[in-house]
């Protein structure tokens, strides 16, 4: 990494991501269940689908911040079987989550969580958390030399050195 710009090795080789201090950055970090408290917002993949209103149980949460104090809606179509919103109520391995659909109604999910469930929380960064070994996640435009012109920076951790879990292009910063 040097200066405002950072090399990412991806499947394909090698590409360079420019940032400046207005490139919008979050980061992913592991978490546990004791970070799902009340009040902040989630996304729940399940391990398998509920059956007719049978409790879900999460394989992975993801804990994010309110934005002006409402759980942001995705702005992609999400997975059919995500469940997406406002945390209402953690007790014990439960935890209960508000989500409002398209026409404002509230409905209400019930998430078992396991020991295998895995937890992670995003929150806002700076490009200060750029660095080499995390993985990298950029969207941005092309510019004439062929680098990405990033807007959005999204970084969480390698597992045993490696980027996966993403179909979309990732690399390594460094």
């Amino acid at each position: 990494m040097a200066g405002n710009a950072a090399q990412v090795t991806q499947q394909n080789g090698n590409a360079t991501v420019d940032f400046t201090g207005s490139t919008k950055v979050i980061e992913v970090t592991p978490a546990a269940l004791t970070d799902v408290t009340a009040g902040s917002c989630v996304s729940v993949r399940p391990r398998e689908e509920g059956q007719g209103g049978q409790p879900i149980t999460a394989a992975s949460v993801r804990v994010s911040p309110t934005v002006d104090g409402k759980c942001p809606q995705g702005k992609e179509p999400a997975k059919r079987s995500a469940v997406q919103g406002g945390v209402a109520s953690v007790a014990g391995n439960t935890i209960n989550v508000t989500s409002t659909d398209a026409g404002g109604n509230a409905t209400q999910t019930s998430v078992t969580v396991s020991d295998k469930t895995r937890y992670t929380k995003q929150a806002a960064a700076n490009t200060q958390a750029i660095s080499a070994g995390k993985c990298m996640t950029a969207k941005g435009t092309q510019d004439g030399g062929g680098a990405l012109q990033a807007t959005t920076i999204n970084l969480r951790p390698a597992h045993d050195g490696k980027c996966a879990g993403e179909a979309r292009p990732h690399g390594h910063g460094g």
